[in-house]
């Protein structure tokens, strides 16, 4: 599971050993919540599919799901993933984190 940010997501999730991907509200009708994605960067129109500024796509990180994840509503929900609250990664689970090449 993937989780794309900018500079500043960059650094306040990586600054601790256990990541907590923050829940909040996105524009639109979308549910409140911590989203990730199955698609990684090489993805083509990445930022398009995912409906996220282009800037959101700098940093990446990685790891295996814990459970809790639930697929957004409609036919992006089979690669585009929410947690209703904050969601935390434990280091055992994490996979990498870092400037993507984009």
């Amino acid at each position: 599971m993937n989780h794309f940010t900018n500079d500043d997501g960059y650094k306040a999730i990586s600054s601790q050993p256990t990541w907590t991907f923050k829940a909040s509200q996105p524009p639109g009708d979308h549910p409140f919540g911590a989203y990730f994605t199955t698609l990684d960067e090489k993805e083509r129109g990445l930022a398009a599919r995912l409906r996220i500024p282009r800037e959101k796509l700098a940093y990446i990180f990685s790891f295996s799901p814990k459970g809790g994840l639930q697929p957004l509503p409609g036919g992006r929900g089979q690669y585009i993933f929410y947690s209703p609250t904050d969601y935390s990664v434990p280091p055992e689970l994490q996979d990498r984190h870092g400037p993507t090449e984009l």
